[in-house]
């Protein structure tokens, strides 16, 4: 990923130059278009953090620093701070209550949080804030009313709808598009941003297709997300039929397409999300030979979709993962799996088709000092998530993780989830500690980072309706039926998040 370095700097954790800072920091996200207000506020909140993070440097040793690196990824302003001191969840005596790690999640002058554990190295928090762009050039009004017999016009047209992956040039043309279908209610914000889509598209981070229509307007639209951590595997977003073209099976056609891209890149496999407000995205899903995986009850927030449901949907909703296979397979691995989900997991083997040798083992982790554990966490404030991803077990990592997820419930984030790995002969182990706090199954994501992962999830707050889940397949039922079961056995999360082990 191409990352542009603005500044690197250390402060010793004993002098006074934190004060620098807040008009350090402002005066870099002026010059790169933030307004003042926006550019206090990320000054306010870089110099609290670092101020915070000093109160608690480690035990014993009076020459500690905090290194702070500014750089712009693609669109947004990252300011990463790495610190060796205490870690953050455990910060005590702050007078408002707040650690460095909560107060960056809660605070509304950045769009999202991401907290690396680096072992014995640290931690690393990684702030980032979207850098604004002025609209290159206003929508067409033609563009917005919706066009009479279209559908009758394009079958009689001597050229038919053509299908191919987008130009990096071409983002004002999908921003149209996006905007026909949903107004400027959709999430990612690449969609009407044509800057940010060419440098997705220019540095391989996003595969893009779309259907032209005779006109040359963009009439449909769907995208491979990439992840550079997780090379083995991509996630199908962004699908969006203008409504005078549907009913021509556009979104099946240009999924497959991205399909055979998918199988050039060499990808093992694609994994998709489809909503259960309505049963039509399950059932492309299922058409494109996709097989269910997961089910991440309240993944889904509040909305209202212009042109996809009837009016807004006012509580969090349950989404079905789809895994696509592509790949014929590494021949058979073993994976060790928690002995309490061993009928259901076998049972998402054989239906993804995935030769698997399944271990129910329970090894005790024995050997490793505190600090050890190394995990990625990334929080989404737009729809209010945050995933974490284990990368090192140790002894301590019921503690650690269990004090993050607990800061992320007092930071009113709705939904977590976790992933475990199950290359691991410690997962069962650690799965069954998770869910004793009250986090409870979700399935399998086969491929994730170097093998496949346990899912555990856990919704803090009422606000689901789950009666009114449509699942459409009967092994969607099937597992629908096993996650709400382990959600209603789950427990409120423990207090045994941060007690020492």
């Amino acid at each position: 990923m191409v990352e542009e370095p603005i500044a690197s700097l250390t402060l010793s954790t004993q002098s006074n130059f934190i004060a620098f800072l807040k008009p350090f920091v402002k005066s870099v996200a002026e010059s790169i278009s933030f307004n003042e207000k926006d550019s206090a506020e990320l000054g306010d909140l870089i110099q609290s953090l670092a101020l915070r993070l000093s109160q608690f440097s480690s035990d014993g040793d009076n020459n500690q620093s905090i290194n702070l690196n500014l750089f712009i990824r693609i669109n947004e302003l990252v300011i990463a701070i790495e610190h060796k001191g205490v870690p953050v969840e455990i910060e005590e005596g702050v007078s408002d209550n707040l650690s460095a790690f909560a107060l960056s999640v809660q605070s509304k002058a950045i769009d999202h949080v991401r907290l690396i554990n680096l072992g014995k190295s640290g931690q690393r928090l990684e702030l980032s804030k979207v850098i604004p762009h002025f609209m290159l050039e206003p929508v067409n009004r033609e563009t917005n009313r919706k066009p009479k017999n279209r559908e009758t016009d394009e079958s009689k047209n001597d050229r038919p709808l053509e299908i191919r992956l987008i130009k990096s040039s071409e983002g004002l043309n999908l921003s149209r598009c996006f905007f026909r279908v949903y107004g400027y209610t959709y999430g990612p914000g690449y969609v009407y941003d044509p800057e940010l889509l060419k440098s997705l598209v220019e540095e391989g981070l996003l595969v893009s297709a779309v259907a032209i229509d005779s006109r040359g307007e963009f009439v449909a639209h769907a995208a491979i997300r990439i992840d550079k951590t997780k090379p083995r595997i991509g996630e199908l977003i962004s699908l969006a039929v203008d409504p005078a073209y549907r009913n021509l099976g556009l979104a099946k056609k240009i999924h497959s397409h991205l399909l055979e891209q998918a199988r050039e890149l060499k990808l093992d496999g694609l994994f998709g999300e489809a909503v259960t407000l309505h049963p039509y995205s399950q059932r492309l899903c299922l058409a494109l030979s996709g097989k269910e995986s997961a089910i991440m009850v309240g993944y889904v927030p509040p909305a209202n979709y212009r042109q996809i449901s009837e009016g807004a949907f006012t509580k969090r909703q349950m989404a079905m993962v789809y895994f696509f296979g592509l790949s014929n397979g590494d021949g058979s691995k073993r994976v060790f799996i928690p002995e309490n989900h061993l009928s259901m997991i076998e049972k998402i083997y054989l239906h993804l088709n995935l030769k698997r040798i399944l271990e129910p083992e329970n090894v005790l982790p024995t050997g490793a000092s505190c600090g050890d554990t190394a995990f990625d966490l990334k929080v989404n404030n737009d729809i209010s998530t945050a995933a974490i991803t284990i990368n090192v077990y140790c002894p301590d990592t019921i503690r650690l993780v269990g004090s993050k997820i607990k800061a992320l419930l007092e930071s009113e984030i709705e939904y977590v989830y976790l992933d475990l790995p199950l290359s691991s002969a410690l997962t069962p182990y650690f799965a069954g500690e998770f869910e004793s706090m009250g986090l409870f199954f979700s399935g399998v994501i086969p491929y994730l980072k170097d093998g496949d992962y346990l899912r555990l999830q856990f919704l803090n707050t009422s606000q689901i309706n789950l009666d009114s889940a449509i699942v459409v397949s009967d092994f969607g039922r099937e597992m629908s039926d096993y996650v709400r079961l382990m959600k209603e056995r789950s427990p409120g999360f423990q207090q045994k998040a941060v007690e020492s082990h």
